[in-house]
Parts: C-alpha cells; sequence; structure tokens
C-alpha cells in the first residue's frame, strides 16, 4: 500500500503512544448507524421492559414513544421508513382504533429471484 499514500492523516505521526490513539478514538469515533433500541418494549410485568406494546411509556399517563428507539436491533437498510411505520401505528394504539386482525402473510419473491432483478 505504500505507493498510495504519503502521510498518516489520522490520527497524525505524533500519535505514537498507547494513550494518544485510544484518546484520539475517544474524541473523534462516531457510528455510521442512527441510534436505535434504546427503549425495550415489553409486557408491564417485564422489569427491563420501558415501553409497553401498545408503545405506551410504563408507569406513566398519556406518554408515549414512536420512533426507532423501539427497535430491538438495528435494521439492514435506512431507518426513515420503519421509523414511520412505527409512528403509524403508534398513533392508532393513541387515537384507539382497534387492532389489525394478526396474518401470516409472505413477502412477494419473484419466482425468477435468482436470475433477474427485482
Amino acid at each position: 500500500m505504500r505507493p498510495f499514500f504519503d502521510y498518516e492523516i489520522q490520527p497524525g505521526s505524533n500519535a505514537a503512544l498507547d494513550a494518544d490513539p485510544d484518546a484520539f478514538i475517544q474524541n473523534q469515533a462516531e457510528s455510521a448507524y442512527h441510534p436505535c433500541g434504546t427503549f425495550r418494549m415489553g409486557a408491564e410485568n417485564n422489569p427491563l421492559a420501558l415501553v409497553s406494546p401498545d408503545c405506551r411509556v410504563i408507569s406513566t399517563t398519556n406518554l408515549f414513544c414512536a420512533g426507532s428507539s423501539l427497535f430491538p436491533r438495528i435494521t439492514n437498510g435506512n431507518l426513515n421508513a420503519p421509523s414511520i411505520m412505527v409512528g403509524e401505528k403508534a398513533a392508532d394504539h393513541i387515537l384507539g382504533k382497534p387492532l389489525l386482525a394478526p396474518t401470516n402473510d409472505r413477502p412477494f419473491t419473484h419466482p425468477d429471484w435468482q436470475s433477474k432483478q427485482r
């Protein structure tokens, strides 16, 4: 790789001691992912749950959480669409709309998925 670089850009040649790279990482590192998964959803008697299945913050009155903080794990793609979906679902709960009937629908898979573009 030597032909492809001229000098070290970050953390720089001055960061020679073990503590210097650690300090650089603590001050400069950031995640490429959007925050999610900070509010665990679960039954009201679950001591680890912060939000009930209807998006209400447990032990509060009229306080709801609607967003990517409810996701148990980060999604494989952008968080925008799933966050909107959670917001719409929470709005249904807040407005008292009835739950949709459960389904076992399967996502569409093109019959020639291995050789055709979607």
